[in-house]
């Protein structure tokens, strides 16, 4: 057994002739529960098998100069201990004596008890850098939900805990007691990774997993720091490790906002989108709404612009002239393009502006919402298949968007992909529009598994895949046009997908959002509410308040739905809900003109330029939501509040989402702007926020 000592009674156990991380303790007491493997390796055979071997199975060798050697029949694995002042850093290199392919390593994973502290007798929260970033409090809850851990495989699944994908940055953390353990791969080259957690014998274990990127036979040494790290505080303090690396380490082409010059006017005023589908209710409806043809529109967005006070994006689904949600071939528009431009001009025209949702890198073989159109044919003649992601075996499966269209999905690696995606969005950003979500179904901008021995990369995923993928971004000539995916871009791809729908809402299927995303990248990079499809909240008023003051304060633009009728919805695919329960129009817009005219006014520089920082203590009291499974309430503070910096000065926002009063306190008096011009401020330490609204603390030294 040996034992790292580290700042403020923290200390790293390992067992390492048994191969084991023994336990992390803080000041004497295990934070960790439980044994877990020092590294895990998984082989992929020719014919498609896989088998996975653990350091608890390997012959130990020797311990010597911090470095620990394994060996059994497959491999040899030399770990490499580099033990700092507040962390262990590590590497691992494996010699492989197969034919085999190393798929990927798991590196200094640790387990925690198995109940978290929203569970009867449980301790601890996860903070996981999922879809814009959650705190996961509840084990039983997350894994009774669709977004439960899954191991990722062929074919892949949208929803997978990969990076770069769903996940966005490459670490995760336990925080328990005011302590917490960061784990984190500070990887430059960002490989595709899985960062999850599960429940494994009688705990939570908390991984990161590298995919190797390496063939058939070949070794494997670990190019990166894998990072044990300790902290005191709370998520902020976790996220602050990570950044202090990505700051040294940014992704190619990544500019902060106030120096890209390439960004469009329309970026720096706060536009408003609001989302609607040109034809059907929901997903894979594509019945008359209402909103064809594209001047019926219109006159509701002049009435949202003006109650707002704010500049408009019509967003548009469904508009495909060949069927919706069925990529690569989209154009022309519904209706057609001299029609669609007419429309885009009206728009420009009134200071407007207009926006499409596409979807992505997938092939579409048969649509199911316009049976008449499919592409069985153009797939026989161009050789499609070629391009296809496939297994192992070279044959080719999709789980994306099956309610939608039978299909298949794109390798971004091979040739043929980048030509067809470079002529098929060549011809979007040639229209009048200002903004493409290009990317709808690659959540965070990444593309999904590819196991083909016939393509441009290593036959498993690997870093090829965000590399490629940058690649055939940065070969569209985009004209202007500012490109963005579903969930916000994950890291690898900041530079290429500037504006993005956010969907900070999917994390209610896990626990609860919380804005990592933006305290890591909101210097670089603004993006939007999104339409909140699967919003999971009861639909109450203040449920949908609440969502836009948690976008505001994140620093988010803001995003209403709109239906045929003129009316407002909860969420995409609404269209169910009964005419009283959708929104009070005048409530809503009253509220988003107040919240533009604070990222407009006093708020601008620091909601549109800042870096996040931890807030102060805000003092208020809780509101309970119901969640769509009639059981889980989500609890939540009465008020939203963040801070932000900017030059020299720090401020921070604090939101009062309700329809009713609430008193907030602060632990010392602070200066309070209460109007967005910053002409009145009042010295004070006790508040009571009037129904939706904003003020803003001026944070000094």
């Amino acid at each position: 057994m040996i034992e790292y000592g580290f700042h403020k009674g923290t200390a790293v156990a390992i067992d390492v002739e048994r191969g084991e991380i023994a336990a992390v303790s803080h000041y004497g007491q295990s934070v960790t529960s439980g044994r877990v493997p020092i590294f895990c390796v998984k082989l992929r055979k020719k014919t498609g098998e896989s088998y996975t071997l653990s350091s608890e199975i390997f012959r130990f060798v020797r311990f010597a100069d911090n470095v620990a050697s394994y060996t059994c029949e497959e491999l040899d694995v030399d770990v490499i201990f580099q033990p700092q002042a507040k962390r262990l850093v590590c590497r691992a290199n494996v010699k492989n004596k197969t034919p085999d392919l190393l798929e990927w390593i798991e590196l200094m994973s640790f387990s925690v008890p198995k109940k978290l502290k929203d569970e009867q007798d449980g301790v601890g929260e996860i903070i996981y850098p999922y879809n814009e970033g959650c705190r996961v409090t509840n084990m039983a809850y997350r894994e009774s939900m669709p977004f439960c851990y899954a191991e990722p495989d062929y074919p892949s699944k949208n929803s997978y805990s990969i990076f770069p994908n769903m996940v966005f940055a490459q670490f995760i953390a336990y925080m328990v007691g005011g302590f917490g353990i960061y784990l984190g791969m500070h990887d430059e080259e960002r490989t595709t990774k899985h960062i999850d957690f599960c429940y494994q014998n009688d705990g939570i274990k908390i991984f990161m997993r590298a995919f190797c990127d390496v063939t058939y036979g070949q070794d494997y040494e670990m190019p990166f720091d894998c990072v044990l790290s300790f902290f005191e505080g709370g998520w902020h303090q976790a996220a602050d490790i990570y950044y202090g690396w990505f700051q040294s380490h940014l992704p190619s082409g990544l500019t902060k906002i106030k120096d890209n010059a390439t960004l469009p006017a329309w970026y720096h005023q706060s536009p408003l989108i609001v989302a609607y589908p040109l034809r059907g209710k929901r997903d894979t409806d594509i019945s008359e709404n209402g909103l064809y043809p594209y001047e019926n529109a219109i006159p509701y967005l002049e009435e949202i612009s003006k109650a707002t006070d704010s500049k408009v994006m019509a967003l548009l689904m469904h508009w495909e002239g060949t069927a919706p949600w069925a990529p690569p071939y989209s154009w022309p528009p519904y209706g057609g393009e001299r029609q669609f431009n007419q429309f885009a001009d009206k728009l420009h025209e009134k200071d407007m502006l207009l926006g499409l949702y596409c979807s992505g890198f997938g092939w579409t073989q048969q649509s199911h919402t316009n049976v008449e159109y499919h592409c069985e044919d153009a797939f026989e003649r161009l050789h499609i298949a070629a391009s296809l992601c496939a297994d192992t075996s070279g044959e080719i499966k999709s789980t994306i968007c099956t309610a939608q269209r039978d299909g298949y999905d794109f390798c971004p690696a091979c040739e043929q992909t980048k030509a067809i995606f470079k002529e098929e969005f060549e011809k979007i950003c040639s229209s009048k529009i200002d903004y493409v979500q290009a990317l709808d179904q690659n959540h965070g901008g990444g593309p999904y598994f590819c196991y083909s021995d016939g393509h441009n990369h290593v036959p498993a995923p690997g870093k090829w895949q965000q590399i490629e993928t940058n690649k055939l971004l940065k070969n569209i000539d985009k004209k202007g046009v500012i490109f963005g995916c579903e969930s916000a871009a994950a890291e690898p791809f900041l530079a290429q997908l500037q504006f993005s729908d956010k969907r900070f809402e999917l994390n209610y299927y896990v626990g609860t959002p919380i804005p990592v995303y933006e305290y890591l990248y909101h210097e670089y990079v603004n993006n939007f509410m999104g339409n909140q499809i699967c919003a999971m909240l009861e639909k109450s008023e203040n449920n949908f308040t609440y969502r836009l003051a948690y976008s505001f304060t994140s620093g988010d633009m803001l995003t209403v739905v709109l239906n045929g009728d003129g009316d407002l919805q909860h969420a995409w695919c609404d269209y169910v809900q009964p005419k009283d329960k959708h929104l009070d129009k005048s409530v809503v817009l009253s509220f988003i003109k107040t919240l533009n005219d604070w990222q407009r006014k006093g708020g601008y520089e620091f909601l549109h330029y800042g870096k996040m920082l931890p807030p102060i203590l805000v003092h208020c009291g809780v509101e309970k939501f119901l969640l769509e499974d009639n059981k889980t309430y989500l609890q939540t503070d009465s008020v939203v509040t963040t801070a932000f910096q900017c030059g020299n000065r720090r401020a921070q926002f604090v939101v009062n989402y309700n329809l009713h009063d609430v008193e907030v306190t602060f632990d010392k008096p602070q200066t309070v702007y209460v109007d967005s011009d910053l002409k009145t401020s009042i010295q004070t330490e006790k508040l009571t926020l009037s129904p939706l609204t904003v003020v803003m603390i001026d944070l000094k030294e």
